[in-house]
C-alpha cells in the first residue's frame, strides 16, 4: 500500500543487507520504504532510481509534534546495515539529550541561504558592472570604452569567484604583476582604474578600505616624444589609403584634424556643417568638457564627403554597421603597421631612409606630429592649443577670463596649410621623390654657415 505522498510501505522487518537490496524498485515516481524490527524510526528508502538511502524519523516534544527525519546515507556507500543501524541509535541518544538533528541542519542550511545570498551580493564582478555602470557609463566618462575592455579583459578574470572583501593587497599586487608580464602599460591602465573602483567603493562605504592603499603604479610610463617626420606622415597617408574605408577615413583625419583617437571614432553626422565647413565637437565628447569647432580643410571635407557617399545618414560616421562607431584600435593598428610596411617595400628610396617599417609609434604621436608641424610653420602656440583644444597659455589669469576668441580663421588657415603639406608630401613620396618631401619638411633643421671677413661663424 501507498501513504498520502505515493510512498510505498513494506512490512516491518529486520533491516539487513539481504533485506535492503532484495527490495524492488518501485515504478518511476514512486518510493518504497522498509522499516526496521528493532529501532524505531529507523528505515531504508527505495527510489525508482534504484538508490537505497537508509534515514531515521524522531520525534521532539509531545505526540502532536511533527515528526522529524534525518537522512543517515546511501546503502553501501558508505553505509553498511548494521554502520547505518548504530548510526540511527547515536542520533536517538543525542534526540534524548535534547538535541534537534533534523532542526539543526535546516537551521544550518538557512543560514548557509542567508550567507550565500550575501556572498552573491558582495561578488567582486558584480559590484564591478555596478561601479561601471553608474560610474563610467553614468558620468560618461570619455573612456568608456577603453575602460570596458580593461574590465573585462584584466581586472574582473583576475578576481573571479572573489568577494570585494577577499581581494586583497597581495592578490592585487600579484595580478598586477601577472598583467604587467604581458604589457606593462596593460598593467598601469589595470592599477589606474582598479583604485578608481575600490575608492568608489570606500566612498559609498561598500568596503571599509581600498587593497589598492599604498599600491603605486606597477610601471613607470616615460612621456613620449615621439613625433613623425614629413616623410612618415606621407608614408602613414598612403598606408592608409590602402584600407577600406571606414578606417581609411578614419586615419586620414587623425593626420588632418589633430584630434584625439576617441574624438575621430565617435565623429557623428550631425556634427559637421558641410557649407561652412566645421565640425562641431561637443563637450560630452571633448576631454576638457568644453564644445570645440574644428575647421575642415578641403581635404577633410573631401574625405567625409567620399565616406557620406551620395545621401545623408544619421548617427555614426566612421562606423562598418552604420549604427555604432568603430573599436578595436589595437587590431586597426596592425592592419595599418603591415600596409606601411607595404608601402615602403614598394618604394626603395622610402625604404632607404625609413627602413622597412617605421620606427616604433602609436596613433596618438600623429597629433603631437601635427602640432610640431604647426609650430615649425610659425603657427602661433595658441592657435595651435586651439586647434588641439587645450587649455594652455589661453586660460590663465586673466587671460583665461576675458579672453574668450576662440581664433577660428586661425585655425583654418592653420589646418589648410598643414592639409596642403601633408597631401603635397604625400604625392611626392608616391612618385618617388623623398628628397622634395625632406626638403618640405618645415621641422627639418638646416645648418648654415655664414662667413664674416671670410670667417666661418
Amino acid at each position: 500500500m501507498a501513504d498520502e505522498r505515493g510512498v510505498s510501505r513494506r512490512s516491518v522487518t529486520r533491516i539487513t543487507k539481504s533485506s535492503v537490496e532484495a527490495l524492488a524498485v518501485p515504478p518511476p515516481g514512486g518510493r518504497t520504504v522498509l522499516w526496521d524490527a528493532e529501532v524505531k524510526g529507523f528505515g531504508v528508502r527505495v527510489s525508482s532510481g534504484g538508490d537505497r538511502t537508509y534515514v531515521l524519523r524522531y520525534q521532539v516534544g509531545g505526540r502532536d509534534e511533527k515528526q522529524r527525519q534525518v537522512t543517515i546515507g546511501r546503502h553501501g556507500s558508505p553505509f553498511t546495515a548494521e554502520q547505518a543501524r548504530r548510526r540511527a541509535l547515536e542520533i536517538l541518544t543525542a534526540v534524548r539529550s535534547g538535541s534537534d538533528p533534523a532542526g539543526e541542519r535546516a537551521s544550518a542550511q538557512q543560514a548557509k541561504a542567508a550567507e550565500d545570498d550575501r556572498r552573491a551580493e558582495r561578488m567582486f564582478d558584480v559590484l564591478a558592472d555596478r561601479w561601471f555602470d553608474r560610474h563610467v557609463k553614468g558620468n560618461g566618462l570619455r573612456s568608456v570604452k577603453d575602460v570596458e575592455g580593461v574590465l573585462e579583459r584584466d581586472i574582473k578574470p583576475a578576481f573571479a569567484g572573489c568577494t570585494v572583501d577577499e581581494v586583497t593587497k597581495a592578490k592585487v599586487t600579484e595580478a598586477l604583476e601577472a598583467v604587467g608580464e604581458r604589457s606593462k602599460a596593460a598593467a598601469n591602465k589595470m592599477h589606474k582604474w582598479l583604485r578608481q573602483m575600490f575608492n568608489w567603493f570606500v566612498e559609498r562605504g561598500i568596503v571599509e578600505h581600498s587593497p589598492l592603499d599604498r599600491v603605486r603604479r606597477p610601471h613607470a610610463e616615460p612621456s613620449r616624444k615621439r613625433v613623425l617626420s614629413l616623410l612618415e606622415v606621407a608614408t602613414v597617408w598612403l598606408a592608409a589609403g590602402e584600407l577600406p574605408d571606414p578606417f581609411r577615413s578614419f586615419y586620414r583625419l587623425l593626420i588632418l584634424t589633430g584630434q584625439r583617437l576617441r574624438e575621430v571614432a565617435g565623429l557623428q553626422w550631425a556634427e559637421l556643417d558641410f557649407d561652412s565647413g566645421e565640425w562641431l565637437l561637443p563637450a560630452e565628447r571633448t576631454k576638457n568638457k568644453n564644445d570645440h569647432v574644428v575647421p575642415l580643410s578641403n581635404q577633410a571635407l573631401t574625405v567625409l564627403q567620399v565616406l557620406r557617399g551620395d545621401g545623408t545618414t544619421p548617427g555614426a560616421a566612421i562606423t562598418t554597421d552604420g549604427r555604432v562607431p568603430i573599436a578595436g584600435y589595437s587590431k586597426l593598428k596592425i592592419a595599418l603597421n603591415e600596409e606601411i610596411g607595404s608601402v615602403l617595400a614598394g618604394n626603395p628610396p622610402a625604404a632607404l631612409r625609413l627602413g622597412t617599417a617605421l620606427q616604433p609609434w602609436v596613433v596618438h604621436d600623429l597629433r603631437r606630429s601635427l602640432a610640431t608641424g604647426c609650430q615649425s610653420m610659425g603657427v602661433p602656440m595658441e592657435v595651435t592649443e586651439a586647434i588641439l583644444n587645450q587649455v594652455g597659455t589661453r586660460q590663465a589669469g586673466v587671460r583665461g577670463i576675458y579672453q574668450l576668441y576662440d581664433y577660428f580663421d586661425e585655425k583654418a588657415d592653420a589646418l589648410q596649410r598643414w592639409s596642403d603639406l601633408v597631401t603635397t608630401a604625400a604625392f611626392e613620396l608616391a612618385n618617388g621623390n623623398i628628397r622634395a618631401v625632406i626638403a618640405m619638411d618645415p621641422a627639418r633643421r638646416s645648418r648654415t654657415r655664414r662667413t664674416t671677413a671670410g670667417i666661418a661663424v
